[in-house]
């Protein structure tokens, strides 16, 4: 089944921009008339399709609602939503799915905008509306576009997180020999690794040895030293320092 967001996507009418107050709305929906966006300003719900497929639209999340889809709305959490209902042209037809953008406050100012143009109705309202339709649109297909570059740049460097992965505990895992594996440089990797993970590939590898250091002495069965040593470090003073760091305790007392 095709996207729905797209660089073609053309709004051709918007049909209704509204709040809906927690405990209101309606629960089911058969054959919805028109496309939908719905964005949770607060609380969370489960949506079961007729085909059995069920989705969760979370606070600061945005759903979108397939024209001629049927539906039920289960509340998970009382909250409140913006919604907006539109045609678009040449029509298409989609599949549901939420989005989960990294930065909602934009997107929430514009579908509250919609509602209070949609609501006022002074001249020019539809044309507002339409334009702040796209911008939520445009937001939404940026975000899908960062992710999907994510994800590219992600496949570049899994033989290396799979090698770290495995063997962690090794002194033979360099930056220089992960990078070699992947074909691009040091610098590279590093720059890329800390964009997909959030950390560098050094703590990456630390983490990954203090979490098997903290299992291990969980299970009772092992002292600080073989801990440590299974772990992957061979220098007792520096595994107590980044243990304490990691854990808030030392090995010892842990």
């Amino acid at each position: 089944m095709e996207q729905f967001i797209t660089d073609d996507i053309r709004v051709d009418e918007a049909l209704l921009a509204c709040f809906v107050a927690a405990g209101s709305g309606t629960r089911l929906h058969k054959d919805r008339q028109s496309h939908g966006l719905a964005m949770y300003a607060s609380g969370q719900a489960k949506y079961v399709f007729d085909d059995g497929k069920e989705l969760i639209a979370k606070k600061n999340q945005i759903i979108y609602l397939p024209k001629h889809s049927f539906y039920e709305v289960v509340p998970i959490e009382e909250g409140d939503c913006y919604a907006v209902n539109f045609t678009v042209m040449p029509d298409r037809q989609c599949d549901a799915e939420v989005f989960r953008p990294k930065n909602p406050a934009p997107l929430l100012d514009a579908f509250a905008k919609a509602k209070t143009a949609w609501t006022a109705k002074t001249e020019g309202y539809l044309l507002k509306v339409k334009s702040l339709l796209y911008d939520i649109l445009y937001a939404l297909l940026r975000e899908k576009r960062l992710s999907y570059i994510s994800r590219q740049k992600a496949d570049v460097i899994t033989p290396a997180v799979r090698l770290i992965h495995e063997n962690y505990a090794s002194e033979n895992l360099t930056i220089a020999r992960l990078s070699h594996m992947c074909g691009i440089t040091p610098e590279y990797f590093r720059r890329i690794f800390a964009g997909v993970y959030g950390i560098s590939p050094k703590r990456y590898i630390e983490n990954l040895k203090l979490t098997r250091a903290k299992e291990l002495l969980q299970s009772g069965m092992y002292s600080v030293t073989e801990a440590a040593a299974l772990s992957g470090y061979t220098d007792m003073s520096h595994f107590s320092r980044c243990f304490k760091k990691y854990t808030g305790v030392a090995p010892k007392n842990f």
